[in-house]
């Protein structure tokens, strides 16, 4: 089993800092405290929906922008060579 500090972490029970490790065992992900013992099974997030702004939506009247599984042609035009 391979332990990781977790720098900057804070033991939720001792306060202490720079003390919990994280490992995996029998695939759940596990975080534990050096100093005081404290022990618990990290739950992981769900993935969240990102919320509808002005910033990720279109506007009104345009098209939606494209995904990334679109293919977009782009013409590339070298104004620098001279025509013979």
């Amino acid at each position: 089993m391979k332990r990781r500090f977790i720098a900057g972490a804070q033991c939720p029970a001792c306060q202490e800092l720079d003390k919990v490790v994280m490992y995996d065992e029998d695939g759940t992900r596990w975080r534990e405290c050096v100093s005081c013992g404290f022990k618990d099974a990290l739950n992981e997030q769900p993935e969240v929906e990102e919320v509808k702004t002005r910033v990720n939506q279109p506007r009104v009247g345009e098209k939606p922008l494209a995904h990334e599984d679109e293919i977009s042609v782009v013409s590339i035009i070298d104004f620098a060579k001279k025509p013979k």
